[in-house]
């Protein structure tokens, strides 16, 4: 038996656009459509559209929250200069 059409499809997380995620995380959409190109932001492809789910970006800030600072770029200062040891100065 079919359910009829008029019932909300069951969800898990209202879907939202790159410009509403701007706004909801005080970036420019730019940033989020270029986080999205490098996968370090949470989304899902639909065709050519992409839609980021507002639990998983809350899932996803909160993740970033417990980790350890790190450097430009979401790489921690470790990894940039190859062995945690600052540069000398010459």
């Amino acid at each position: 038996m079919s359910e009829p059409a008029d019932q909300p499809i069951p969800s898990r997380g209202d879907l939202l656009t790159a410009e509403e995620v701007a706004a909801l995380l005080r970036v420019t959409p730019a940033w989020v459509y270029s986080e999205t190109r490098r996968h370090r932001i949470p989304h899902i492809r639909l065709g050519r559209y992409v839609r980021y789910r507002r639990d998983a970006l809350a899932a996803w800030m909160d993740q970033l929250e417990d980790q350890p600072s790190t450097g430009s770029a979401g790489r921690s200062i470790r990894t940039q200069n190859g062995g945690g040891i600052p540069p000398q100065r010459r």
